[in-house]
């Protein structure tokens, strides 16, 4: 195990042991006693909104995670009211990701940009992809900030399906931008969420509690979704669709296969919930990889069963028989619909059990994954995800510095106790972005 690295400008120049990296240092050389801290790959995050919740003006507190106890009642009224919102936009033949804006740039969009990302480099992130960006605006604001050099995260935007004519119009495409902004792709809605049971499936819901649709709400019918895919990669646009059901993903990868999608293109799906060998293989034998919500299982524990039944459970959140499988596989946080910070995830994915202990030995614990494999998923398999690999997300001589600094070392202490780690330190790029201890026990 190396002691040491060494980084020089934006990069990594050496890792090994202390006598060896020390023959870096010069006279200027900031030398740092980590005094045996763990030191990982920059965490990265392929599932958020922070760009679009920095728009609404939050405070940095929005941005820190806080656990409370489950409240059923409250629960069951807030998948109700996006329920509700999901059968009105259906109703107006539209997805959710067809709105748009092109909102002017302002300092004070820009500072609210800045506020969202001291709190996410001081949760080790370095590097964040914003899943369906629907206000221009946003994105010009952060290659402003770039090239003001102010930035201390990096985003990767994926602007949502009704932003893509006009950002092409702008010249933007997948690849567009630098080492600290940078556009990944578009962003398509195929149905809605398993909580309030407006996700698409095959076979109706085994419960219904709020009387919606009994096979959930396809947003994308088969002609549309082929039209969209195909006008994506006719623009240059890698392609990421929201498919928590069956049937949604059923149609996604229909209209991936029209398109002629093949491994090099590494187009994904978000979420990838509900989903049946014959799926799952289709997915693989495309390359199409599976971008997954690390803290999904241990929420939607509550009423997963109740919507599926126990039979068709069996093909839900089924992350470990994926990557069995060869699965190509990334881990996010969907921020705000769960907490961003990762290690706060990274437990939940591999003790499948939520703060409070349930359920006792975990749900669905055969799916559990190892953390060497769960980290992974937030830092070398995110970097594949995003065409970044032989640049990023390990700790190795050539690669940019995006590094986080631990006290405790993930892959030796105790599972249950990951979320409780201190961050000490994250650099992004070879810059420090946060210096001294960032830590967020998960108490009631």
């Amino acid at each position: 195990m190396a002691q040491a690295v060494a980084v020089k400008g934006m990069r990594i120049v050496a890792v090994g042991s202390d006598e060896d990296v020390l023959e870096w240092a010069g006279d200027r050389t900031r030398r740092i006693d980590l005094r045996g801290a763990f030191v990982g790959p920059g965490f990265r995050d392929q599932h958020t909104h922070l760009v679009q919740m920095a728009l609404t003006g939050a405070k940095a507190e929005a941005y820190r995670p806080v656990w409370k106890p489950y409240d059923e009642a409250e629960a069951v009224e807030s998948r109700r009211r996006n329920g509700k919102r999901h059968l009105e936009i259906h109703a107006r033949g539209e997805t959710p990701v067809d709105a748009w804006t092109r909102s002017p740039v302002t300092e004070q969009m820009k500072n609210d940009l800045l506020v969202m990302q001291e709190e996410v480099a001081g949760q080790g992130v370095s590097t964040v992809v914003e899943a369906g960006l629907r206000d221009l605006g946003a994105l010009e604001a952060l290659f402003e900030l770039a090239r003001e050099g102010r930035l201390k995260v990096r985003f990767l935007v994926r602007v949502a399906w009704g932003c893509m004519e006009e950002a092409a119009r702008m010249g933007l495409r997948t690849g567009v931008g630098d080492e600290w902004v940078k556009v990944l792709g578009v962003k398509l809605y195929s149905d809605g969420w398993l909580g309030p049971r407006t996700s698409a499936l095959s076979r109706p819901y085994t419960d219904d509690p709020y009387g919606f649709p009994r096979r959930g709400v396809l947003f994308l019918a088969q002609e549309r979704a082929d039209r969209d895919v195909a006008r994506a990669r006719e623009l240059g646009f890698n392609v990421t669709t929201h498919a928590i059901g069956d049937r949604g993903l059923r149609v996604t990868l229909n209209a991936y296969e029209s398109a002629g999608v093949t491994p090099r293109d590494r187009w994904a799906v978000e979420h990838v919930q509900v989903a049946e060998d014959d799926l799952l293989e289709r997915m693989i034998r495309h390359g199409v990889i599976a971008s997954i919500q690390l803290s999904f299982a241990t929420t939607d524990q509550r009423f997963a069963g109740k919507a599926l039944g126990e039979k068709r459970l069996r093909y839900a959140y089924r992350w470990r028989d994926m990557l069995r499988a060869r699965m190509p596989m990334v881990g996010g946080s969907d921020f705000a619909n769960e907490v961003l910070d990762p290690l706060w995830g990274l437990q939940r994915v591999v003790t499948r059990t939520e703060f409070d202990g349930t359920p006792p030995g975990g749900w669905m614990p055969d799916q559990r994954l190892d953390v060497r494999t769960a980290l992974e998923l937030v830092t070398s398999r995110a970097a594949f995800a995003s065409y970044e690999e032989r640049r990023r997300g390990t700790v190795t001589p050539g690669k940019y510095a995006d590094l986080v600094v631990l006290k405790e070392n993930p892959l030796t202490m105790p599972p249950e106790r990951i979320a409780a780690a201190t961050r000490l330190m994250t650099i992004t790029n070879g810059k420090i972005t946060s210096e001294g201890p960032v830590r967020y026990p998960p108490t009631a």
